[in-house]
């Protein structure tokens, strides 16, 4: 989990999007018990007033939901975890996008880019397996 923070976006949010992120990919599977917030915080390296935030949004999302004195789990619903799943991408694409607009690539451009990183296997010209 994740222990180092982006200075621009409250700590919370990532937190949130760490978790949905873990969700998606299912290291979190569908009902799930989530570890208590005093570990999470652990975890984390965060306050637990930071962590109960964190696991209050994601359970105001949808994501998490509490049993009175069972603890928290994750969401059964599978349809909110495939939105999600199909979300992540699309999110990561768009900041992919905006940082090489913003570097000065043009859009059109972008995609000789992606298909020249694949073609010679990732950063640093090792093939991957594909």
């Amino acid at each position: 989990m994740m222990s180092e923070f982006d200075n621009n976006q409250p700590i919370y949010q990532q937190i949130v999007e760490q978790i949905r992120l873990s969700i998606a990919k299912g290291e979190l599977s569908p009902g799930a018990k989530v570890a208590s917030v005093r570990d999470m915080a652990l975890r984390f390296r965060v306050n637990p007033n930071t962590m109960q935030k964190s696991l209050a949004k994601l359970e105001d999302m949808g994501y998490l939901h509490s049993e009175r004195t069972s603890g928290r789990f994750v969401t059964d619903d599978l349809a909110l975890i495939e939105t999600l799943k199909a979300e992540i991408p699309s999110k990561i694409t768009g900041k992919y996008v905006s940082d090489m607009t913003e570097f000065g690539i043009a859009a059109g451009d972008i995609p000789n880019f992606v298909r020249t990183y694949i073609e010679r296997g990732g950063p640093y010209g090792q093939r991957t397996g594909n």
